[in-house]
């Protein structure tokens, strides 16, 4: 196997821009996406001081790029890689996928660099805030140019500035080959994944999973063979969302009469013991489909004026959410509480308190051992500022005492501690670690 079919993310192409550019004439004459036109209305709106509507265009197209360019992968498999059971051929994924998704998305596959994600995200809570429409007409609340020109260069830098944008050549070549060829035990790519962050266990995992699902014959055997030579040595590294996904592939594989491919993700559960993580009923799936609007709702435009519904429609779904969809509906629960850098949707925080108040100590400990260290979403918003603040207020003193004998791993005992020692600043660096170990980037 050649090298280049090990290493997933390369991002040596990246558009380079100058750190200081005189004007916006030359910032946008980067964007090679930007027709003529484009860069003309962006310049004059840019000068006649429009920043809210440039920033919010010039966004919007670097949103929608990434999402077509995403798009082209199948709609199958970019349902398995976002874990979305909602989306299908129907599905229009411009409107379906968060702003958020396609740019984790677009992170994991290597579509972009781990840097213009980060810029993709600070950019995108910018225009979202200033969209807001019940922002009161205050100088204080209005875009300023430097904050333009950082989005527009962000967009730029990370999206518009290529002429196309897909994933590398790198990441073809291991999908194909895991599909085309079964690895032996001995594979280079085996011993690289190992030691590899744990967003690249997980992308494999779906990788797998969608080519278990879509495939036939020969290629469905490869896929099968790999997943019974490679999800066992990651197993037990796995955290239970992503085990409870092999899971619930199993269950919709045999309901679907689908034998073969049922069979050979069976011996993979038998392998590792993994029964009890295939879900008993479908209720789950409807948890997790309202818990992805809500994770929808909560990363768009007027984010604040959408949450609630979503939201108030998980919690009257009932107090007792189902395992395999709980890690997903805690995301979308805290999410809402936390917020963003510039606040929170008053109209859902009644729902999304009930919610939070009814889980249970176990739930609890689960959530901190299982689902907290590998939830991006999450660890992201903790390394804000205003974020973090809300998260110190949600637990008590004690309640983080009656937990702390029971959490697993360092990382996440540190972090409580943090919490319950009001510490912001320790909080927002451990953050910053876990995310990092994820394999995600950080400034």
């Amino acid at each position: 196997m050649e090298n280049k079919a090990i290493i997933l993310w390369s991002n040596s192409d990246l558009p380079v821009l100058p750190k200081k550019v005189a004007d916006i004439s030359e910032l946008v004459n980067y964007g090679l996406q930007l027709s003529p036109k484009d860069q003309k209305q962006i310049v004059k709106a840019f000068n006649d001081e429009s920043y809210e509507m440039v920033s919010t265009y010039i966004w919007t197209k670097a949103i929608n790029s990434l999402r077509n360019q995403l798009s082209k992968m199948g709609i199958q498999f970019i349902a398995e890689m976002l874990d979305r059971p909602d989306i299908n051929e129907h599905t229009n994924l411009q409107q379906a996928i968060s702003e958020f998704e396609a740019i984790r998305l677009a992170e994991e596959l290597g579509v972009i660099s781990g840097t213009a994600s980060f810029r993709l995200k600070k950019a995108m809570e910018t225009v979202t805030h200033f969209n807001q429409p019940e922002l009161e007409a205050d100088p204080e609340n209005e875009l300023s140019e430097e904050e333009t020109k950082t989005i527009i260069r962000s967009c730029i830098q990370g999206v518009l500035g290529y002429n196309k944008i897909e994933a590398a050549i790198d990441f073809k070549n291991f999908r194909i080959e895991l599909e085309e060829i079964t690895l032996p035990e001995d594979s280079p790519y085996i011993i690289k994944l190992l030691q590899s962050p744990y967003f690249f266990h997980r992308t494999t995992i779906r990788i797998l999973l969608s080519l278990i699902k879509t495939t036939t014959g020969a290629q469905l055997e490869n896929s099968l063979a790999n997943s019974n030579l490679i999800i066992p040595k990651i197993w037990k590294s796995l955290k239970h969302p992503e085990k409870y996904q092999v899971g619930r592939s199993y269950s919709e594989l045999f309901t679907d009469g689908k034998t073969k491919a049922s069979s050979g993700i069976k011996q993979v559960l038998l392998k590792v013991k993994g029964f009890d993580f295939v879900p008993e009923d479908l209720r789950s799936s409807s948890f997790i489909k309202v818990a992805n609007e809500i994770l929808l709702a909560h990363g768009g435009l007027n984010n604040f004026y959408n949450e609630p519904a979503p939201t108030n429609t998980l919690y009257r779904m009932g107090s007792v959410i189902p395992i395999p969809a709980f890690p997903i509906c805690m995301t979308a629960i805290l999410s809402v509480k936390l917020g963003n850098s510039y606040g929170v949707s008053n109209a859902a925080q009644d729902s999304a308190v009930s919610m939070f108040r009814s889980v249970t100590h176990d739930r609890w400990v689960y959530f901190f051992n299982e689902c907290l260290p590998t939830d991006e979403r999450l660890l992201y918003k903790l390394q804000l500022n205003y974020p973090s603040q809300r998260w110190i207020s949600l637990f008590s003193v004690d309640f983080i005492d009656t937990l702390l004998p029971e959490i697993k791993q360092r990382d996440i005992t540190n972090l409580l501690k943090f919490t319950r020692d009001k510490k912001q600043d320790k909080l927002n660096r451990i953050a910053v670690d876990m995310y990092g170990k994820l394999g995600y980037a950080n400034k």
